[in-house]
């Protein structure tokens, strides 16, 4: 089971296990504001799994960025190659860059995505209009999100009054 981290002004920090969050709360770094029904015992003591804790000191809140990387990028396009529309896993899915490296086109979010293998070679070294392979949507820069890395299965109802 998973716990969602808030700061001391109730901002979501991150999701992290639901045991760590409890050892947060006994050692009193944290607070439990939701608990799950399921408990967990010792020989002498029963405690409630903690799904949302706040922390008690304030967190300096700093806007993350997204790394610009292989893994990243595949995430952003949801495994799907951007020219022949089809779904891979991770494994089998390159980066591409739109405008080559070898014409001065930079590892930034603007111009890479997800691209099989196939599509890579096939595109090669030149650029979309002299491939005539267009990428399915822009590449974008993602937002930073703390639950990109949960599936949408273990995102707690408990959470939804915390999450903005």
């Amino acid at each position: 089971m998973m716990a969602l981290k808030l700061d001391s002004a109730y901002r979501p920090i991150e999701v992290i296990d639901a045991i760590e969050a409890l050892v947060m709360c006994i050692v009193g770094k944290a607070l439990a504001v939701e608990t799950y029904e399921k408990r967990i015992s010792s020989p002498s003591v029963t405690f409630e799994l903690p799904a949302v804790i706040v922390l008690k000191t304030v967190v300096k809140f700093r806007l993350t960025t997204v790394a610009c990387n292989r893994v990243n990028i595949i995430w952003r396009d949801k495994n799907q190659c951007q020219y022949c529309a089809n779904h891979f896993p991770d494994d089998k899915l390159t980066m591409d860059h739109v405008m080559p490296k070898s014409r001065g086109g930079k590892n930034v979010w603007e111009n890479l995505v997800a691209a099989c293998r196939k599509c890579n070679q096939r595109k090669g070294c030149r650029t979309t209009k002299e491939s005539g392979m267009y990428p399915l949507k822009k590449p974008i820069k993602p937002k930073a999100n703390i639950l990109r890395t949960i599936g949408d299965n273990q995102i707690s109802d408990l959470w939804k009054d915390y999450l903005w």
